[in-house]
């Protein structure tokens, strides 16, 4: 009994089983069935609309190439600004209150008053030969002063080119409480260029280098001419802005180091080196004007003997003919006969020697002694003549 009962539950048992495995076996068929009918059904969409769908993007495409061909061309209709200014934006601006620039700006002022130190350096090219009478030009001292005064150019160069790479801070976001630093290349370049960047480049001018030049031909000719005068104030004016950029580099560098604004002996230090270059300066004109004060009377003696003068020169190098008769004009030991040239505060440099010296020192240190005690005395101790009205006149007829 019980085995007839075991038989038929293994009976039942199997039937079960079959039962699954039919069942799984009718779901894998209606599987692969589903998807050879969705397999079906994309190839038969990508072939009805397939080529709707390859219109739609290829027109999309044109859409976008389109629309950036017209962003070009605004581009190129109001000038490639937006490049331009994405190219520029794009280099490093410098920060006025970094290390780098404050350093900077001690040298700059240091070798802007260097630089004016060396100009007078031109003034010193004449020298006189009393006995032949001509003026010559000192090629050496004309050589070393051309060479460090171009030195001096090029650092002066590369700080107009910061300038264009230097940020700013805003005074209007500052007066709000806001120091940020202005990093627009082109509004750096548009503050710069008015009217600083004209400043330094009238600065810059290599009007000693040229001028000097100019007047030494006209000095060696025998004829009188105003256009020595005139140049005389073209170089004297370039003076101007090359000692205020000394004061407005000066004034830059406290503002933005406010360490050098709490030092005294720093302000001092820059007062003294200051009355020191004015003194060097002031001696230095008075040796280059003492030259055409003599050359003034060589030509003044010369329109009086028109014919004692035809076909010489007061060059040293083309030098010829008798000129002995200068001696009656141009005395500089009967200074107090009324035929006497008057040459006023120019008769030191004369007698002294100092014009017919090759010794560079000598004339260098004893024109700056002059010019430091006729500075301090304010010129109480001079002597004075009527050079001074003769400028006056030739600007009353300009």
């Amino acid at each position: 009994m019980l085995f007839t009962v075991s038989i038929t539950q293994f009976i039942l048992h199997l039937n079960e089983k079959q039962r699954e495995s039919d069942t799984t076996a009718s779901r894998q068929q209606l599987r692969v069935a589903s998807y050879r009918g969705l397999g079906a059904l994309h190839i038969c969409i990508l072939q009805c609309e397939g080529p709707k769908l390859l219109s739609r993007a290829l027109n999309r495409g044109h859409d976008v190439n389109t629309n950036s061909q017209d962003i070009e061309r605004q581009r190129l209709k109001n000038g490639g600004s937006d490049s331009v200014k994405e190219t520029w934006t794009s280099k490093t601006i410098l920060d006025p209150r970094k290390a780098f620039l404050k350093r900077w700006n001690v040298g700059f002022v240091l070798s802007c008053m260097i630089a004016v130190s060396l100009d007078p350096l031109f003034f010193y090219l004449p020298v006189i030969n009393e006995e032949k009478k001509c003026i010559r030009l000192d090629k050496k001292l004309w050589i070393t002063a051309i060479v460090m005064r171009s030195f001096f150019d090029i650092i002066y160069l590369l700080h107009i080119i910061l300038q264009f790479r230097t940020g700013f801070i805003d005074k209007k976001l500052l007066k709000s409480g806001k120091s940020e630093l202005n990093t627009d290349a082109w509004k750096i370049a548009q503050k710069y260029l008015w009217p600083w960047f004209l400043f330094d480049i009238i600065t810059i001018l290599p009007i000693p280098q040229v001028v000097t030049l100019t007047i030494f031909s006209e000095m060696r000719g025998t004829k009188s001419s105003n256009k020595v005068k005139f140049l005389n104030t073209i170089v004297l004016f370039q003076y101007v802005p090359r000692v205020s950029q000394i004061y407005l580099s000066w004034r830059k560098l406290i503002t933005n180091n406010k360490k050098f604004d709490r030092i005294v002996l720093v302000k001092a230090s820059l007062n003294f080196i200051l009355y020191i270059l004015a003194g060097h300066v002031l001696g230095a004109f008075w040796y280059f004007f003492s030259t055409q004060r003599l050359a003034a009377c060589w030509h003044e003696a010369c329109d009086q003997h028109r014919s004692r003068c035809v076909g010489i020169s007061f060059d040293c190098d083309h030098s010829f003919g008798n000129l002995s008769f200068l001696n009656d004009t141009c005395s500089l030991n009967d200074t107090k006969n009324a035929t006497s040239f008057d040459f006023g505060i120019f008769l030191k440099a004369l007698q002294s020697g100092v014009l017919e010296s090759e010794d560079f020192p000598q004339k260098l240190f004893y024109s700056f002694w002059w010019g430091m005690r006729n500075l301090s005395s304010l010129g109480q101790n001079l002597e004075t003549s009527n050079y001074g009205s003769v400028w006056i006149e030739l600007i009353a007829e300009n």
